[in-house]
């Protein structure tokens, strides 16, 4: 397969993109701006990099981030339901053993 096949085009496109990401994080790392204004160029940097990808990766992007959001929002839910459950075992427990202290030297 030759080039022109488009065999090796996304292929190259990302590697190209995880190298400038990754020469924004150490320029970011190795800068000597406070935090906030750190998260404000990146907040601009990652707008303007939106901006400018191309419409199809854009919206592969968008959906990824979806999915991940919704991924996060299920877990925070059964983190959740699970505090609550706990909490509930243990009011549960502490009632039962306020009631009889003796129970458990027996």
């Amino acid at each position: 397969m030759s080039k022109e096949d488009g065999c090796c085009s996304g292929s190259s496109f990302a590697t190209f993109l995880t190298g400038a990401l990754l020469g924004a994080a150490a320029a970011l790392l190795l800068t000597d701006k406070t935090g906030k204004e750190t998260r404000e160029a990146l907040a601009k940097y990652g707008a303007d990099l939106k901006e400018n990808l191309p419409k199809g990766v854009r919206e592969k992007t968008d959906e990824a981030f979806d999915r991940g959001r919704e991924y996060l929002d299920e877990k925070k839910k059964a983190l959740n339901e699970a505090i609550e459950s706990g909490k509930t075992a243990m009011a549960k427990e502490k009632k039962a053993l306020a009631a009889d202290p003796d129970e458990d030297n027996a």
